[in-house]
């Protein structure tokens, strides 16, 4: 496989989460996780996982399509889990930018 599926690594989203909502906190000087929530909803900021997953649809996307003669030779590959990145949010999302446009609406949908 080209890359590990994107749920058999969540320590490594975890952390990254774990410490992006520590920053949240210090700079608005909170301890809740809700208020830190809220924040990231009001400035449009998505959580790590949301942004690990549309930057690994990018890359598989830009992969998918190189004329390199590597990249080629793993096209499939890149497009068969490029596919289950996609279905892991809807049926409906082709590309990376939908795939952002629904994360977006998922999360705005939750909160209002």
């Amino acid at each position: 496989m080209l890359l590990k599926r994107v749920h058999y690594w969540p320590r490594q989203a975890l952390s990254f989460e774990f410490t992006l909502t520590r920053i949240f906190m210090k700079l608005f000087r909170t301890g809740s996780p809700k208020v830190v929530n809220d924040c990231q909803v009001s400035f449009g900021f998505l959580p790590a996982k949301s942004q690990i997953l549309i930057r690994i649809a990018s890359f598989l996307q830009r992969f998918a399509v190189s004329e390199n003669s590597l990249c080629m030779l793993f096209a499939n590959d890149a497009r068969r889990q490029l596919h289950s990145v996609f279905m892991q949010v809807g049926d409906n999302v082709r590309t990376a930018c939908q795939l952002r446009s629904a994360v977006f609406a998922k999360l705005f949908d939750k909160y209002r």
